[in-house]
């Protein structure tokens, strides 16, 4: 029994204090409803930074600042000024923000409180720090999506956006593919091997990429040069339009030679060798007629001086013109004549033929 007691007697005491607690609840008129809620803040020395937001209606007073999920802060005041919201932000002195680190408007639910997220700015050593009575400007600050906002975006994904886009598209895709199964197949196959290709011959197609960029850079470098070749161009067209009738008959010159040159190129050998051979008799000729035919130019040089002398009188004239006279007529009555004009013709149509034979050899004719 004196083991039970003293358990007996430490549960009155607390239904006692409990009943008497509830006594003096009910007679004072104190309710729950009536305790003070917890109040958000930070213990400790701080210092405060301004934010500017372009919109912090949905802020409410003595929101939370975070940092990582943190609380490191609370929000002390809010107030606008320029069409902006100018929100005070008291941060624990102990949390140190390089000068850069953002500030942002989130909500850790749908239906839950706006608070203050903080990023702290990755800085190499030495970066200066925010101090007390700073200022993170608009572009420094931003809000994240409202649940108005995210009701209004999807109202509009349903009702008039992307589903019912989504719902024509395929629609038109069915159509376009409908019944074509096997083309596509085929396509895609083909495609996928021109973009293994392309793949396989990157470097070549860099390497000419490259090549179309220096000749690009060339052809910059060399802008005036071709303005000057393209301005001349006008007058060189000209120039051979007024000699297209010359360049004409060059060229059916040209043909001319081209065929003399094929004719005698189409020469057998048994003719060549024939040539060769008159023309090696010939030298043979003129190499044993050396004795007599020098001395014959040497005596013509000799009398070339009283021929001149003799043209500065007519005696010579008569004398030649009556030695060229045919006297057959006297020597051999029977056979011979008088120089008439049918000698004259004769004479004229050998040389013509002898001349037409020359030309018809310069000038490739048929053989």
């Amino acid at each position: 029994m004196s083991d039970r007691f003293p358990l007996t007697a430490r549960r009155t005491l607390i239904a006692i204090a409990a009943a008497s607690g509830v006594a003096i609840t009910s007679g004072c008129g104190f309710t729950v409803d009536k305790l003070p809620l917890p109040k958000p803040g930070v213990t400790g020395e701080t210092y405060t930074l301004h934010a500017k937001f372009e919109n912090a209606l949905n802020l409410p007073d003595q929101a939370k600042v975070k940092i990582g999920g943190s609380d490191v802060g609370v929000v002390s005041n809010i107030q606008t000024k320029n069409f902006e919201a100018i929100v005070d932000l008291k941060i624990s002195k102990d949390i140190e923000l390089p000068a850069g680190s953002t500030a942002e408007l989130r909500q850790a639910t749908p239906l839950g409180d706006v608070f203050v997220a903080v990023s702290k700015l990755k800085a190499d050593p030495g970066t200066p720090l925010l101090r007390d009575g700073d200022t993170m400007g608009r572009d420094k600050t931003s809000a994240g999506a409202t649940v108005e906002e995210l009701l209004i975006s999807v109202s509009m994904l349903f009702n008039g956006g992307g589903v019912a886009a989504l719902s024509k598209l395929t629609s038109e895709m069915d159509s376009i593919v409908g019944g074509r199964g096997d083309q596509l197949a085929h396509l895609i196959t083909e495609m996928t091997g021109v973009v293994g290709s392309l793949n396989d011959n990157s470097s070549r197609v860099d390497s000419v990429l490259n090549q179309f960029g220096s000749l690009a850079t060339t052809i910059e470098a060399r802008r005036s040069e071709l303005g000057q070749v393209a301005d001349t161009l006008p007058q060189m067209i000209g120039a051979v339009a007024e000699n297209n009738r010359a360049i004409g008959d060059l060229l059916q010159k040209i043909s001319t030679t081209s065929a003399a040159l094929g004719d005698y190129a189409n020469t057998s050998s048994g003719q060549l060798s024939d040539l060769l051979d008159n023309v090696r008799k010939l030298m043979d000729a003129l190499s044993r007629s050396e004795q007599n035919f020098g001395p014959a130019l040497d005596a013509l040089h000799e009398i070339r001086g009283p021929i001149d002398a003799s043209f500065k009188g007519n005696s010579l004239a008569v004398y030649a013109t009556l030695t060229n006279l045919d006297l057959s007529f006297l020597s051999d009555p029977v056979h011979g004549k008088f120089i008439d004009g049918r000698d004259i013709a004769d004479f004229a149509g050998s040389l013509i033929t002898v001349l037409q034979a020359i030309q018809g050899r310069l000038q490739g004719g048929h053989r």
